[in-house]
């Protein structure tokens, strides 16, 4: 019986599947304005007292100040109103709230706050995009991001900003993976890790024109309300597109999965098969996924709760989905440290924060074009540990690396960008593969939570780390890079291999492997009336496990 990725062959590509393709591509340029944006909101600035009544000279500390009482003491006094240095930026909300001395910790919260919302987001966005459906949540999602994005210049204190940084945050994950998961699943399979990559280059551009944006306006309201009004025009694409036909399927939604359908083949002018034959394999897909898989009517706050308890325990039940989720995490977990430490840590690194960020995102081009290939001829899990182990080499030299020889050590951060920018592309459409359709935004989601949880830490990191050394924070990074290559030796090779629609059917995939490794046997694939039918080979397997 042929499955949903044969039907997918079989439409082929063209405007239905370029729409979601495009339209995630767009989205992917507007993100980082804000995920990176709070490098030049909240940088760290050189300031001074300027309390009317303090000593000149003041106290060799910039937080506090002395004083000359009547009696001749000298008295120590908490500074109050300080004068920054704006030969770098012109107005910040480091400078116009003074984020500094007992408020210093309030910069790197700005930075942090934003993920902590992801992190929360990340845990609804799985449930519900599982249980309401992809285009609902990114439409949530990306409603979320563009109102308060346009808001955001215009709050008057830090606690509003802050507020709106968090909600931002809960967006996040919603307009990224779940639109990313919708573009996976119309997406014609032998293109998928060529549109997977893809999609995402527009987010290298964004960076290098953030960078140019925020030295051009220096004054931190004007460069929220540049980088924000784009958004609006992402709200049209929205309104074409369709809800994912494979997710319907797994819900049993066949009316409206085969409404879908047939608007894709009209839009690709492609001739479908019999009714029959497309509802027959809306039948097996679903069929595969069980009973005690499916969660309980809602009825009440107890049976609720056991329903969520149940979805997430879906990734630790077996021991194949178990192993997977539990590397996957790590590795997510250690990325998006790196990743996010190396992006905001610039004004920590003693670099031009303009030009880093540029550079940033130059480097970024060639890390994601460069997974195209990689992905393709080595595989997902040979490239990827590549990409780690060259981040991590590169990082770590620094530590060896005298601080003088600026362009040395600006190369050495730029190659471990790149190569941790290009194992991050591939590790997250690495994931997609691995994960199940019934659990696959279940997985992805909680991946990104996991994830979320190392950018929360990371902002506070470099700041304490940045304060002993420079180089500090960058040899930190080149460890925990060396330790995800580690990890990334016990995930399955997935290049060649159908996208499982259901955990009983990874459970029930043939697995072959020497001992200490784990790979998928790929299925042998042959066309048939217009249609890819797949043959599984036999699943006997010689006792090892995920």
């Amino acid at each position: 019986m042929p499955k949903f990725d044969d039907l997918l062959t079989h439409l082929g590509t063209g405007r239905w599947n370029l729409l979601y393709a495009i339209a995630m591509a767009y989205w992917a340029l507007q993100v980082p304005y804000h995920s990176m944006g709070a490098a030049f909101l909240t940088p760290h600035q050189d300031f001074t007292c300027v309390n009317a009544d303090a000593d000149i000279p003041q106290n060799r500390s910039q937080c506090t100040y002395n004083i000359t009482t009547p009696e001749g003491l000298v008295k120590e006094r908490i500074c109050t109103k300080f004068a920054f240095d704006n030969s770098t930026y012109a107005s910040t909300i480091t400078s116009e709230f003074g984020l500094v001395c007992d408020y210093s910790f309030l910069r790197a919260t700005f930075k942090s706050v934003y993920f902590l919302g992801a992190l929360v987001g990340s845990v609804l966005n799985g449930w519900i995009s599982d249980r309401y459906g992809r285009k609902t949540m990114h439409t949530a999602g990306v409603l979320i991001f563009i109102v308060l994005g346009n808001s955001l210049n215009w709050l008057p204190n830090i606690s509003a900003i802050l507020v709106a940084r968090f909600l931002m945050g809960v967006g996040h994950p919603s307009s990224i993976e779940t639109g990313y998961s919708l573009v996976m699943e119309t997406c014609e399979p032998r293109l998928r890790s060529i549109i997977g990559i893809v999609v995402f280059l527009p987010w290298c551009f964004s960076l290098i024109t953030l960078g140019g944006y925020a030295y051009l306006l220096r004054d931190w309201r004007w460069l929220m309300f540049t980088v924000s009004m784009p958004g609006v025009l992402y709200l049209p694409l929205l309104w074409l597109m369709d809800e994912s036909p494979r997710w319907l399927i797994v819900r049993g939604r066949h009316a409206d999965a085969l409404r879908v359908i047939r608007r894709a083949s009209r839009w690709n002018k492609v001739e479908l098969p019999p009714e029959e034959q497309l509802r027959a394999i809306m039948k097996e897909t679903q069929a595969e996924e069980t009973d005690s898989q499916r969660p309980e009517a809602d009825h009440g706050l107890k049976t609720t709760l056991k329903n969520v308890a149940n979805v997430i325990a879906v990734l630790f039940r077996t021991r194949k989905i178990r192993a997977i989720t539990l590397c996957l995490y790590a590795n997510f977990f250690l990325v998006d440290s790196v990743y996010y430490g190396l992006s905001l840590g610039g004004d920590r690194f003693g670099v031009d924060p303009y030009s880093y960020m540029a550079l940033g995102g130059v480097m970024e081009t060639p890390a994601n074009s460069i997974t195209i290939p990689l992905v393709e001829k080595l595989g997902r899990r040979p490239s990827n540990i590549m990409c780690f182990v060259i981040s991590g080499v590169s990082l770590l030299a620094l530590g060896f690396t005298p601080s003088s020889i600026s362009w040395l050590v600006t190369a050495l951060i730029m190659i471990g960008k790149l190569a941790i920018t290009a194992a991050y592309t591939m590790l997250y459409f690495h994931a997609n593969e691995l994960f199940p359709t019934e659990v696959r935004q279940r997985g992805m989601s909680t991946c990104t939570m996991v994830a979320k949880v190392g950018s929360v830490v990371v902002p506070f990191l470099v700041e304490i780390l940045g304060s002993v050394g420079s180089w500090v924070p960058l040899v930190t990074f080149g460890g925990a890079s060396l330790v995800a290559a580690g990890i990334m030796t016990r995930l399955p090779e997935t290049r060649g291999v159908p996208m499982k629609d259901t955990i009983a059917e990874l459970e029930d995939s043939g697995v072959h492997r020497p001992r200490g490794s784990v790979t998928f046997l790929a299925p042998s694939e042959e066309k048939k009336d217009g249609l890819l039918a797949v043959h599984r080979r036999s699943s006997q397997s010689s006792g090892h496990h995920l």
